[in-house]
């Protein structure tokens, strides 16, 4: 032989004897010629390297790869032979099931269709959603999805996808139409892990909705979203106060308007006498009959309020003729009204006694001029000084 041979001789022969440690068990013709090899010679397992164990997986021989598995335990290359047949189970497991999904209808029109189990929660300003792509959020579901469309308009939300699900093609769908409006062009949505997905929609204005949907029904499939209701609370709780807090102010505005536009339309109902010193508009309010507001069940200016009333006759006082005593009476009772109306909230009126002498008979008044203060349905007469430190202790007391 010559020199140059002998190299190459002895490479072929390692190479041999490295491809017969390399296959142990995969070039027998059937797994029961490979057991019978394994149980009459333990020691081979420990020449079988993992790759081998992954070709020996795919041939289906999982009889023979359990138990080099088995007897591989306590090595310190078990870690990477784990990897090695994860890998490759998790493949053939990919493959039956895609080979199983193959076995579902193709045609959309007979592929089943899912209605997405829902868990919602809301602040004052916007709703939450938590969708997972199953019928009950208690069951299992696709782990993922393809073709997600997802769609808000003012009124609605619109779901869809697809997906897969013990080994069926399915479609999950979500269609809601809300209590309220909301904005279309703020709101966001992503996928979650464990086969969910969640979505944030602003409210069109800020309110709190006693319900998600427009329907007082309730869906099996539709739960609330306590932990993350949980955290929005409080917010909804201080939202509550304001909004109670403005309905009163708006409702106290209103009331005191209608009261305001009540009692000026009483006030005009009150016309006396010609003479009368305060037939003209000032300080002094006319009364009468017809606008009495010592009996007036009103939040002011009513039979609340502390009135301080001068009964009067023009015609004693001599106003027809434009004597001092009537002059001198509302000089007087208009500096009361003046000076009444800068330090308190007491109203200060008169009542023409000529015009109106029914009232002042039912009122029972003495002498005229005569003064008598109202409050809260009492009453009582007046005979001091028309002088305002007078006025006012019998205003406070």
């Amino acid at each position: 032989m010559p020199f140059f041979a002998r190299p190459m001789i002895r490479s072929l022969v390692l190479v041999t004897l490295l491809q017969f440690s390399l296959s142990v068990f995969e070039n027998f013709k059937t797994e029961e010629d490979a057991l019978g090899r394994l149980k009459s010679d333990k020691a081979s397992a420990a020449g079988c390297e993992h790759e081998e164990i992954a070709t020996l997986i795919k041939k289906g021989w999982w009889s023979l790869s359990r138990e080099l598995v088995l007897a591989s335990h306590g090595i310190p290359s078990f870690g990477s032979l784990e990897k090695i047949v994860r890998r490759e189970v998790t493949q053939i497991k990919q493959n039956a099931d895609d080979l199983l999904l193959a076995l579902s209808p193709q045609d959309e029109s007979r592929i089943g269709v899912v209605r997405c189990a829902t868990q919602w929660a809301q602040n004052s300003s916007a709703i939450f959603l938590s969708i997972k792509f199953a019928h009950r959020w208690s069951s299992p579901g696709a782990l993922k999805v393809q073709d997600e469309k997802v769609e808000v308009t003012p009124c609605c939300f619109n779901f869809s996808a697809s997906g897969d699900h013990s080994q069926l093609r399915k479609r999950y769908a979500l269609d809601f139409s809300f209590y309220g409006e909301v904005d279309p062009d703020r709101w966001s949505w992503q996928l979650a892990s464990a086969g969910r997905m969640t979505a944030e929609i602003r409210k069109r204005e800020n309110a709190y909705w006693p319900r998600l949907l427009d329907s007082k029904s309730k869906p099996g499939n539709l739960q609330v979203w306590d932990s993350m209701q949980d955290r929005w609370k409080s917010e909804l709780k201080d939202f509550d106060k304001q909004q109670r807090k403005a309905k009163e102010a708006d409702s106290s505005e209103g009331v005191e308007a209608a009261e305001e536009e009540q009692h000026s339309n009483g006030r005009r109902k009150c016309v006396d006498s010609r003479a009368s010193p305060f037939s003209s508009a000032g300080h002094i309010a006319r009364l009468c009959e017809s606008y009495w507001p010592p009996r007036m069940d009103t939040q002011k200016q009513g039979k609340s309020a502390t009135w301080l009333v001068l009964f009067h006759s023009p015609q004693d006082m001599k106003c027809y003729d434009r004597g001092d005593e009537c002059q001198k009476v509302r000089d007087r009772w208009e500096a009361v009204g003046k000076k009444v109306e800068q330090v308190s909230e007491a109203l200060v009126g008169a009542v023409d006694c000529d015009r109106h002498a029914d009232l002042c008979k039912r009122e029972k008044v003495g002498h005229l001029p005569f003064v008598r203060r109202y409050r809260k349905g009492k009453k009582k007469t007046y005979y001091g000084e028309w002088d305002i430190d007078s006025v006012m202790q019998i205003i406070t007391e």
